[in-house]
């Protein structure tokens, strides 16, 4: 799922089925969303990673993303279950 709002895109919810990954199927995924948020004149892409799934992070950073000197807060109004 990706999204503009005219200062940044986002992308959400990327998933590979494990016994998917590693065959480029994310890569392509990604390089659509970019594609079709840089057609939008979207200037910069954001994403959010659990600080905890370091294999996402090094997939990302392997695609040219990096992490920013942000803050990312949240408010929980449901508790998991």
């Amino acid at each position: 799922m990706d999204g503009y709002a005219s200062h940044g895109g986002w992308i959400n919810y990327v998933a590979v089925a494990p016994d998917c990954r590693k065959s480029g199927f994310g890569r392509r995924l990604m390089e659509e969303a970019e594609s079709r948020l840089g057609a939008l004149g979207c200037p910069k892409i954001n994403l959010q990673i659990r600080s905890s799934n370091a294999d996402v992070m090094e997939f990302y950073k392997s695609i040219g993303f990096s992490i920013d000197d942000v803050v990312n807060m949240g408010k929980r109004l449901d508790v998991d279950r």
